[in-house]
């Protein structure tokens, strides 16, 4: 049976080659394989660039299978060229039905930037895919290719990240002293690690140890837009870890920018019977540099896309905390 169907496509095929070759056209009645780009969004962000996303569809009218043997592009940016790339080589095409998929490709900020400059656009740029599917294992004919094109537009834009003014806030005196001697320690020694604390000097590594205290952290997380582009930003969370271990998710007060440049203050409460060594590396400005975790998500409302989503992770020198009540 399958051989019968092989035959009967092949046969239909031949005809439509020698009515082509005869008149120079191919017959409106015959169908061939087509391919059709659905759709181009955008998926995901990090520090590099932008990553899209383009959905296609290749339509198979004929009663045997066939093959996409390549599916290539070229990229370009108000007609000059961006990049080229090759996707999806060898998918097979089931008889008689419509095979979707997709590929991704990454547009760099910095890529973004200079195209901005150079077309003076501030806003959106105007980019362009163009190329060929080459379908492959058509009966009588080797192969045949097949064009496509969507336009797409892009956001001025790149984020950029910095923290500024951290500061561990300790308790008062009266208060470390009140937890020192909670935890067992004599009111004179409990006295002197209160005056240690407050002087802001180096202290003893094992002097918070089996301290049952709460000390803050503060800082301002700076959110800039390097591009024109209108967007709004969105801190999810943010998470402290040192040496590998996680320690605590900081409150955030304020968490949206809409502006092209913002400030979101950041603060935390941390206690001593869990990060007692951290607080200690802080206050002695040695060890290992704290870790803060951003989970964040960018929209522009002039292209109406979804939210974005960014994480990234930024360090913060222990030698930029200052020390304060």
């Amino acid at each position: 049976m399958k051989k019968l169907l092989v035959t009967i496509a092949a046969s239909a095929l031949l005809a439509f080659v020698q009515i082509s070759c005869s008149t120079n056209k191919i017959p409106t009645e015959i169908p061939k394989p087509s391919v059709s780009f659905n759709s181009i969004s955008f998926v995901s962000l990090d520090l590099e660039g932008i990553t899209l996303k383009c959905d296609y569809a290749i339509k198979n009218p004929y009663p045997v299978s066939l093959s996409l043997a390549k599916l290539a592009a070229d990229i370009t940016c108000n007609g000059e060229a961006f990049t080229t790339l090759t996707a999806d080589e060898g998918i097979s095409l089931s008889a008689k039905s419509t095979k979707e998929n997709s590929f991704n490709f990454k547009i760099p900020y910095d890529s973004i930037l200079n195209f901005a400059k150079t077309f003076k656009s501030e806003k959106t740029l105007p980019f362009k895919i163009a190329g060929n599917a080459t379908i492959d294992n058509i009966p009588l004919i080797s192969s045949i290719t097949l064009p496509f094109s969507k336009d797409f537009d892009v956001p001025v834009f790149k984020p950029s990240f910095s923290f500024s003014s951290p500061k561990v806030v300790l308790p008062t005196a009266k208060e470390i002293i009140s937890s020192f001697t909670k935890s067992g320690i004599s009111a004179v020694k409990a006295a002197s690690a209160a005056t240690s604390l407050a002087s802001g000097k180096p202290i003893a590594e094992n002097l918070l140890d089996n301290v049952n205290m709460d000390v803050k952290i503060n800082f301002n997380l700076n959110v800039k837009n390097e591009g024109g582009a209108d967007w709004k930003y969105i801190l999810n969370s943010c998470k402290i870890s040192s040496g590998g271990k996680e320690l605590t998710e900081l409150d955030v007060a304020q968490n949206e920018i809409n502006s092209a440049d913002g400030t979101i203050p950041l603060t935390a409460t941390i206690n001593t019977i869990t990060a007692g060594k951290f607080i200690t590396q802080i206050i002695n400005k040695s060890g290992t540099n704290p870790t803060f975790a951003l989970k964040s998500g960018i929209s522009f409302p002039q292209l109406k896309s979804v939210t974005l989503p960014l994480s990234c992770s930024k360090e913060i020198p222990l030698s930029k905390f200052a020390i304060g009540k």
